[in-house]
């Protein structure tokens, strides 16, 4: 009590100018230790709510990116159980018999391909029976027994025809193969998808077929390895500051799909959030997780109802705040000695700075990201006022930046659906045109309407390069038929094509472009008795086809310009490059000519082995 008497009095003898440095040099301490306070929290609150918006939107991110991937998948799948041809794959399977089920597998194999094979995502896919594994054998192994044993067909059973997910597993435990466990190979640990397959059949009367009693509905399993699961993430965490940062996908049991740690992928080991994750979807939150704060961020995936999510601590996330402790502390030293000295002078050049940090900050409080303060002076407050430009300035940039990839993400959403409803959109457009001709009586128009919308139909469902002779008939059918009633049945086409060539896979509309030529520049000036004869020869393992008419034909010079590049014929040109690139530069178009004799186009494809070599020749 005494001592504060006595300092009371000394201050209060003092003289003014001691008074105004003591004052200046508190009242200074105070401004500088409430503003940095408040600066820190500021910032500190910013930071968080931006590294906590990052971590959602990767989390959101890869979300979407793998429902659009496994919904995609399911969709497919969803159309295999109706699939004609696995139907009569599995029904006409002799089970004992070794060379039935190699021939099963070959055509099971292609059946895969065509659905999932344009997927890079997906590891290997199969069709698997008590009796066999049908599919990707040279990829990976899938014990049958092993399969019908395991959990993964108890959960596609339960799913009464639904495709099920199952969590990461470990390949040699779940299927039984003693021999390899403990070894690390490719697909040591899978992620897999299951779907009983309840095969129907619809015949050409409208009949409904299943299949017959004894024969069991075979399961799909489709595999992914974790990489395909967890590969955004994992490039996130490669390419950010966070030392401590950990990732995973899990399911609502706990069982890990990913994880940082890849050790503990195939493991069930849920975290202590993860019952709140779930109950509110997706999010983020912070958790004192072993006496550490975390900060969590997380999405529920809509495909699976797995968990995605993204867990730092928060003083990483808080990591650059750092270096503002030390500058303040800095600062608040060398401001108590200059106020010593210059205590009115300074007083007034440090309170103008101040204000305008103080409103500044206000400003970015509000929205304004904007806001610059000028840069004056290289002392602690100019060093603080560029921070703060810096700051406000990459703030903004990671706004713009946010906001401009997720209107890319938009625009490409959008143009993949666009790329998706055009072709569809046509064809319903000609479907309901077709109505409307047979509603009119108009035969001809519904028939010329029916044909157009089968043909865009048959050419938009095929994405691959090649397909069956018979389908590519039939599309030259309805193509002369439509131009056949454009040119008033000038000319009539016959079909000579063995039937051994019936399943020979072609490249897509390979005759059409000859037919053409034929129609639109052979019967240019005749008006009846055009004759076309479309020939398919399978002779000593040779292909060829041959395009003949009966037309005003072309010179020898036409076929020369021809061949040398000087004349261009788009659809001749395009149909030789595949030929070539599909069975050898060997292979190829000739042109057999003369004025008014006509023409023949002879289509060279070499040495094919075709299904049913054995049959007889039709």
């Amino acid at each position: 009590m005494l001592l504060i008497r006595k300092l009371a009095a000394l201050i209060a003898n003092a003289k003014f100018r001691i008074k105004l440095i003591v004052s200046y040099c508190l009242l200074v301490s105070v401004i500088i230790l409430i503003l940095g306070f408040t600066y820190y929290q500021i910032s500190a609150s910013n930071m968080l709510k931006n590294v906590r918006s990052s971590l959602g939107n990767v989390v959101l991110n890869n979300n979407q990116l793998l429902d659009e991937k496994l919904e995609a998948i399911r969709s497919k799948s969803d159309v295999l159980p109706v699939d004609s041809d696995l139907y009569e794959v599995m029904i006409g399977t002799k089970m004992n018999d070794n060379e039935s089920l190699l021939k099963a597998d070959r055509r099971l194999t292609e059946i895969l391909f065509q659905y999932f094979g344009g997927n890079d995502d997906i590891y290997a896919s199969f069709i698997v029976t008590r009796d066999y594994s049908f599919g990707n054998g040279a990829r990976m192994y899938v014990p049958s027994a092993g399969f019908f044993n395991s959990e993964l067909h108890l959960l596609a059973e339960r799913a009464q025809g639904d495709l099920a997910w199952i969590p990461t597993y470990d390949y040699a435990s779940t299927f039984k193969e003693r021999g390899m466990e403990g070894l690390n190979f490719e697909y040591s640990r899978l992620v897999s998808a299951v779907k009983e397959l309840n095969l129907t059949y619809i015949d050409e009367e409208g009949l409904f077929h299943t299949l017959p009693p004894g024969i069991e509905h075979p399961v799909l399993m489709i595999n992914f390895t974790t990489d395909d699961f967890g590969k955004l993430f994992e490039d996130y965490a490669l390419n950010n500051e966070y030392r401590n940062l950990t990732y995973g996908i899990i399911s609502a049991k706990g069982d890990v799909i990913v994880h940082s740690e890849g050790s503990l992928e195939a493991s069930r080991e849920a975290p202590p959030w993860l019952v709140e994750a779930y109950r509110q979807g997706e999010g983020s939150f912070e958790k004192v997780i072993d006496g550490k704060e975390m900060l969590i961020s997380f999405d529920k995936m809509e495909s699976t109802g797995w968990m995605s999510y993204i867990e730092i601590p928060v003083e990483d996330a808080l990591h650059g705040l750092k270096a503002l402790q030390s500058v303040s502390v800095l600062f608040l030293a060398v401001m108590l000695l200059v106020s010593a000295l210059l205590a009115y002078l300074m007083s007034i050049f440090i309170t103008k700075p101040i204000i305008r940090i103080k409103k500044a900050m206000k400003m970015v409080e509000r929205g304004n990201f904007d806001i610059r303060i000028p840069e004056k002076g290289r002392d602690e407050l100019g060093q603080l006022t560029r921070m703060f430009n810096h700051m406000n300035g990459r703030i903004q940039t990671l706004i713009e930046e946010n906001y401009a990839s997720r209107l890319r993400e938009k625009e490409a959403e959008l143009m993949a659906l666009n790329l998706q409803l055009n072709p569809h959109f046509l064809y319903n457009t000609l479907t309901t045109m077709y109505w409307i001709a047979v509603e009119n009586d108009q035969h001809e128009i519904s028939t010329i309407m029916r044909n157009l919308a089968e043909m865009l139909q048959t050419s938009t469902r095929n994405k691959n390069e090649t397909w069956p002779l018979k389908t590519d008939l039939d599309w030259l059918e309805k193509y002369i038929y439509i131009m056949a009633s454009r040119f008033q049945n000038q000319f009539e086409v016959i079909f000579e094509v063995d039937d051994r060539l019936q399943e020979l896979m072609v490249p897509k509309l390979f005759l059409q472009p000859f037919v053409e030529n034929a129609i639109i520049h052979g019967f240019a000036e005749i008006d009846e008795g055009g004759l076309i004869v479309i020939k398919g020869i399978y002779e000593d393992g040779e292909v060829t086809f041959s395009v003949e008419d009966n037309g005003m034909g072309f010179g020898k010079d036409v076929i020369d310009r021809i061949h040398s590049g000087e004349m261009r014929s788009t659809g001749m040109s395009n149909v030789e490059k595949r030929i070539k690139l599909l069975y050898g530069t060997k292979q190829g178009i000739d042109m057999y000519s003369s004025n008014g004799n006509g023409a023949r186009i002879v289509i060279r494809m070499g040495h094919i082995p075709i299904p049913n070599d054995s049959s007889p020749a039709g």
